[in-house]
């Protein structure tokens, strides 16, 4: 049977004709918003431009987005006529080191090279879930006279890649590590009980810290789990220590602090950061497995014991502004 209409075949056109230059063409063309849409359609993510000729190191990243669906989620786009090229795989890599909160790459190409779809498929399995790259092919398409239109043609992406699946996926793993967490601190308010600890915790919580109060705002002691890195660790936590000053003070007593304390710390000044650390940590050890819950309640209760002995006189005495006390506490890095 014929066609009842007339039909057109597809002609592949050159993308030099309609962006003569990668850099001065095709980036300014991408970053608008009714083409980045383009993209994100066929990625399946809603994208916003953030940057332009985003700089990073002694490069710079062609366009920087945000994930319009994840807080704090950042698009790293890179953009490459003619081949991929192996100068361009490590600059991706760069990006994605020097750029805070990137979680997705994506290699723009006129033709993505079988070794480098490989390289994407590598990291796609090899880095964590919260990380995604992908290889796009950019192609032109016309009918007869019509205007060339744009094709963004997915090469690599991660293997499971639908926003609900991996979303899914973050969920029940989120929800598996809280119940952990709130089992390991449930038990240990009942370790503290038994003992007749005068440190109280009255509130079991999800979250992989508790804190517990030294006597002076703006300080205090953490006690902290990590079922992913197999720790637990004890902090004293200075927050808003800007300056460094109360770190500094108390780092000057190292030597007397570590000898009553009766064990070498670890002293975290955080250089950047508003708050610092002098910490213990227990490594190896699975703060998920609950036959291990009775050995680790007595560790941990030992050195918020011995923090609390040593530091609690110490940072009473520190003279330091208000300002220092003025914050509450912020959850410390697993």
């Amino acid at each position: 049977m014929t066609a009842v209409i007339s039909l057109g075949k597809f002609e592949r056109v050159s993308v030099d004709q309609a962006w003569p230059k990668e850099d001065e063409n095709f980036t300014p063309w991408l970053a608008e918003p009714r083409n980045i849409a383009l993209l994100g359609e066929a990625l399946n993510i809603r994208l916003e431009v953030e940057a332009v000729e985003q700089r990073v190191g002694s490069f710079r990243a062609d366009i920087l987005e945000r994930d319009l669906d994840e807080a704090e989620h950042r698009v790293l786009i890179e953009n490459q006529f003619g081949r991929t090229d192996h100068s361009h795989l490590g600059q991706l890599l760069t990006y994605l080191a020097g750029v805070e909160g990137t979680k997705t790459v994506i290699w723009i190409a006129e033709a993505i090279q079988p070794d480098h779809r490989a390289a994407i498929d590598w990291l796609n399995t090899n880095t964590t879930e919260e990380f995604s790259f992908f290889a796009v092919e950019i192609e032109l398409w016309r009918i007869g006279d019509s205007p060339p239109a744009p094709r963004f043609n997915v090469i690599a992406s991660p293997n499971d890649w639908t926003r609900t699946a991996r979303t899914a996926a973050r969920q029940v793993s989120e929800t598996a590590r809280a119940q952990r967490h709130l089992a390991y601190w449930s038990s240990f308010a009942e370790h503290l009980k038994e003992k007749r600890s005068t440190f109280r915790l009255r509130t079991p919580t999800r979250e992989n810290w508790k804190w517990f109060a030294i006597g002076r705002a703006g300080f205090g002691i953490a006690a902290i789990i990590s079922t992913d890195k197999q720790s637990v660790g004890v902090d004293l936590v200075i927050d808003n220590d800007t300056d460094k000053a109360a770190f500094r003070a108390l780092y000057g007593q190292r030597e007397a602090i570590e000898s009553e304390f009766g064990e070498a710390l670890e002293w975290r000044e955080l250089p950047g950061k508003k708050g610092t650390r002098i910490a213990i940590r227990r490594d190896n050890i699975d703060p998920g497995d609950e036959a291990q819950y009775r050995d680790l309640h007595a560790w941990m209760l030992d050195k918020m014991e011995r923090f609390r002995r040593v530091f609690a006189p110490r940072v009473k005495a520190l003279p330091l502004s208000s300002a220092t006390e003025a914050e509450d506490a912020e959850a410390p890095e697993e």
